[in-house]
């Protein structure tokens, strides 16, 4: 018998505000998304695919319909357990880095594990390891200010994967950065799925770094517009 999906939104639909004040932030959206996936959700201002990031990341929860991950109804979840489920399997990169100021590079990274109760050595062990699979072996003591935007969010991404998460929600994760370095960050990014089996599912409105994922999700009005597989994978990702 096959497994389950990893993650499955079944006619899910979030709804905000009454009355003439309504908001259907999303529709009736069915989805699955497979262990090791590359995914990018786009689609304009409004559209809904912040609401599905937040819904699929359990940061919120459906109006009506089933999120399932891995076959398990999350409608089922408490608030703890739904703490526990991203605390242990998901990894969050966001547009703003998030990271503490004037405080090292490796004590950032480590903050995941203080919420699990690791002990102090074997934090710092792991830390050092997630930072220099992005690149930033020798500058763990680094504070944030001593750090570049594209630095600062390789800290970011070392702090969302020391948990050795099954899934990676990169929310906008270069919006923030210049070209050359937005390159720089998708490059991790993909390597990251490609050689460590990370799913990864990113919202981003900007088609070159959807380019870099191997399936799109466009949403519009808060439906799911369009799913293809894209043929058009950046070729130096390949």
């Amino acid at each position: 018998m096959a497994p389950p999906p990893l993650i499955e939104l079944q006619q899910v639909s979030k709804v905000y505000g009454t009355g003439e004040a309504t908001i259907h932030a999303l529709d009736r959206v069915d989805l699955v998304i497979e262990k090791h996936e590359f995914v990018a959700i786009m689609g304009p201002s409004g559209s809904g695919k912040s609401t599905a990031m937040n819904i699929i990341g359990c940061l919120d929860v459906p109006s009506s319909g089933e999120y399932l991950f891995q076959g398990i109804k999350t409608s089922e979840f408490d608030r703890g357990q739904h703490t526990l489920l991203r605390r242990h399997m998901l990894g969050f990169v966001f547009q703003g880095f998030n990271l503490l100021a004037r405080t090292s590079a490796v004590e950032n990274v480590e903050l995941p594990l203080v919420y699990r109760g690791m002990e102090a050595r074997e934090r710092r062990r792991l830390a050092t390891i997630a930072l220099a699979q992005v690149g930033l072996a020798g500058r763990e003591n680094h504070t944030t200010q001593q750090l570049s935007g594209g630095q600062q969010q390789r800290v970011a991404i070392a702090r969302a994967i020391v948990t050795s998460p099954a899934v990676l929600l990169a929310d906008e994760p270069t919006g923030n950065l210049d070209t050359k370095t937005s390159k720089e960050i998708m490059e991790l990014i993909t390597g990251l799925n490609r050689d460590h089996g990370i799913t990864v599912i990113m919202v981003t409105h900007e088609d070159d770094i959807a380019a870099y994922a191997r399936r799109n999700l466009r949403f519009v009005d808060g439906r799911l517009q369009s799913d293809s597989q894209n043929d058009k994978v950046a070729a130096h990702v390949l």
